[in-house]
């Protein structure tokens, strides 16, 4: 959809391709900036810019000993690309300016997190004669592979509090978590003592972590006041189990599939101090003891496209 706005002398319509304005890091977006004169008009100069905002959540020390969540915002243009000015427009006349904007690699791409928020758009300046500037500026979502988390589907899985059970993932369809695609698999629950249970679940999980402030080392132990923050949600879950008694010596084969979001919120990440991981968690709850829990790092694309070429980089093979 295009968007058109008026000044006093010229309508400007910016419109992208493609027109929803989602892209895939490592693609390139086109842009087409259409320019109708409403009186005598010249533009003079013509440009486009693709700027990234990342928006962020740290912790910050005082010197009573406290802690409170503080917020970093930043701004990068990105690159510009300088179109050719269509000089003089008449009266009641249009002209089309096109380019297009490389989406790079080597930074995060769209992110709607609780403590993580990284945002991109495409700017239009028009430079009139007389000093006037126009502006106009599109919001994008650039879609990502993760590929700055392609080892999270080597890390095996962790538990907790597994000492009166114990849990297995076996026959997951897979460990790339893509849009609209559900997962499916079987816990394996082994109890080593009776217990009873007000039912067995597994969830898809989204873990932030901010591994510091601005001017920080990124530090994974770093406490809160030195800018360390965390922030899970449950994007899914499904009852895998009832309540009941689980009985030591048997094997209890829990089936399960997990609806995907068809619209995730963010990808698997891992860059400086900003990172996203996907977790699939199968929890046994417990009456009034620590929920015995095991986690398994998954690998989250928001690419619900193949790319145009794929030797780009950024392609993952999901085969």
């Amino acid at each position: 959809m295009a968007v058109t706005t008026t000044d006093t002398a010229v309508q400007v319509s910016v419109e992208l391709t493609p027109t929803d304005g989602v892209v895939i890091e490592g693609n390139s977006l086109g842009v087409t900036i259409r320019i109708t004169a409403l009186r005598p008009a010249l533009i003079e100069h013509a440009e486009l810019t693709l700027i990234r905002k990342v928006n962020y959540t740290y912790g910050r020390g005082n010197i009573y000993g406290g802690v409170f969540p503080a917020r970093e915002r930043t701004t990068e243009l990105v690159s510009t690309v300088t179109v050719p000015a269509p000089g003089a427009i008449p009266a009641g006349q249009t002209r089309v300016l096109s380019d297009s904007l490389s989406i790079p690699t080597d930074g995060p791409a769209s992110v709607r997190g609780d403590l993580i928020d990284v945002g991109w758009s495409v700017r239009c300046v028009l430079k009139a004669a007389g000093g006037q500037v126009i502006k106009r500026e599109r919001l994008i979502d650039v879609q990502s592979w993760g590929q700055t988390s392609a080892a999270d589907t080597d890390h095996p899985s962790v538990g907790e509090h597994l000492g009166q059970v114990a849990l297995e993932f076996i026959a997951l369809s897979s460990r790339v978590l893509e849009p609209g695609t559900p997962l499916t698999g079987i816990l394996r629950v082994r109890p080593r003592d009776e217990i009873a249970t007000r039912g067995v679940r597994v969830q898809l999980v989204r873990c932030e972590e901010v591994w510091g402030g601005p001017g920080q080392v990124a530090d994974p132990d770093a406490s809160e006041s030195e800018g360390y923050r965390h922030a899970e949600a449950v994007t899914a879950a499904v009852m895998v189990g009832p309540a009941g008694m689980l009985t030591p010596g048997t094997v209890v084969d829990l089936p399960f599939t997990v609806e995907t979001p068809p619209g995730l919120p963010a990808p698997s990440l891992s860059i400086g101090n900003l990172h996203v991981r996907w977790e699939l968690r199968a929890v046994v709850d417990l009456h009034l003891r620590l929920d015995p829990r095991l986690s398994l790092d998954l690998l989250a694309v928001t690419a619900s496209r193949q790319p145009s070429d794929s030797s780009q980089p950024g392609a993952l093979d999901t085969d």
